[in-house]
């Protein structure tokens, strides 16, 4: 009996050896993976702006403050603003330790507006409760010096119509307005100016040698305005040809990771043609994208005797988050229209 007591005891304490064990080693797991898996948490000062009134053509700036006031490293992956009107610096891909501080800085141009302005940029880090946050930028622009109409637009237009354009530039009361010249590309445009009373008139028409397709350009006028001494006349053109290609750029939206969205692009033609090659480039965040293929599949099928349709598919596999821009290029057997481009714009999540 009393053999047979110690060998239980022993078993027993053999088994409450091993189930300590690997408790024990079940917490270190377990440690080990939530500290893999410990993110930082985005935390900025403020997330908003006001800069009250300021000229038109001023460039406003504002750094937003932030600290990772999460348990783990904090990384800002991408920054993405509504409108081209913003600047935007940030240390993207660096790591924040906890506690640690850092700074957006943010630069609004107000060359285009006019009134009470509210934009909005987004910053995207590797936080998981709240991976996007939103910065939001205000102003009340006055302005010394006003286009009317504010932009050159000839709509969809032939270029044997000899179509022009008129745009009248005025200045605030009490403000003499002088203009000293004009800055365009005469490849494209043909532009004059002339005094009429107080105000200057500028005439456009295009030039007969432009390709067909979307036509985006400007005009820069040279004045005597303290803070708007170029002012910007925005130019846009459908200019029709044989194949008429719409939507004029295509927008995919934002796409979470792994997540593929599809657009399509119509042609239209009274004439023969045929799509003889079909690619693309892209850039995130700046950068060049080599393997193309792997995020845009492009595909064409006939949709009618007159119409072909492009079918894009634009998938997110990027490592990071960021702003996408990129353009698509078809090639035909139409003798004016050898190329034809469709840009395009995304958010990668």
């Amino acid at each position: 009996m009393t053999v047979g007591k110690n060998w239980l005891e022993r078993r027993l304490l053999g088994l409450v050896i091993i189930i300590l064990t690997g408790i024990a080693a079940l917490s270190g797991q377990s440690g080990l993976a939530s500290g893999t898996l410990t993110y930082g948490s985005l935390r900025f000062d403020k997330n908003s702006v006001d800069f009250g009134e300021a000229f038109r053509g001023t460039q406003l700036t504002h750094r937003f403050r932030f600290t990772n006031s999460g348990p783990g490293p904090l990384t800002i992956q991408g920054v993405h603003s509504a409108c081209n009107c913003t600047a935007i610096e940030v240390e993207r891909g660096r790591k924040y330790e906890p506690g640690e501080t850092g700074f957006i800085e943010v630069t609004l141009d107000t060359s285009d507006f006019a009134g009470n302005i509210v934009k909005t940029v987004t910053v995207i880090s590797n936080e998981r409760l709240l991976p996007d946050r939103t910065l939001t930028l205000k102003a009340k622009v006055k302005t010394e010096i006003f286009a009317d109409p504010p932009l050159v637009d000839f709509g969809d237009v032939r270029l044997k119509s000899g179509d022009s354009r008129v745009v009248r530039i005025k200045s605030a009361p009490g403000k003499p307005l002088e203009v000293s010249g004009l800055e365009y590309n005469e490849k494209i445009l043909s532009a004059k100016v002339v005094r009429e009373q107080d105000d200057w008139v500028v005439t456009v028409q295009l030039m007969p040698e432009i390709p067909p397709g979307f036509l985006k350009d400007s005009i820069i006028v040279r004045n005597n305005s303290a803070h708007l001494p170029k002012l910007v006349l925005p130019v846009r053109a459908l200019v029709l040809g044989n194949i008429e290609l719409s939507p004029g750029y295509i927008e995919f939206g934002a796409l979470a990771s792994t997540e593929a969205v599809q657009r399509s692009v119509t042609l239209r033609s009274t004439d023969t043609y045929k799509i003889v090659n079909m690619r693309g480039d892209m850039q995130i965040n700046g950068q060049k994208v080599e393997q193309i293929a792997s995020y845009l599949k492009i595909e064409s099928q006939p949709a009618s005797q007159d119409t072909q349709l492009i079918n894009v598919e634009l998938k997110n596999i990027a490592k990071q988050a960021g702003s996408v821009r990129g353009k698509l290029y078809i090639e035909t057997t139409d003798p004016t229209q050898k190329e034809l481009s469709v840009d395009f714009y995304a958010l990668f999540r």
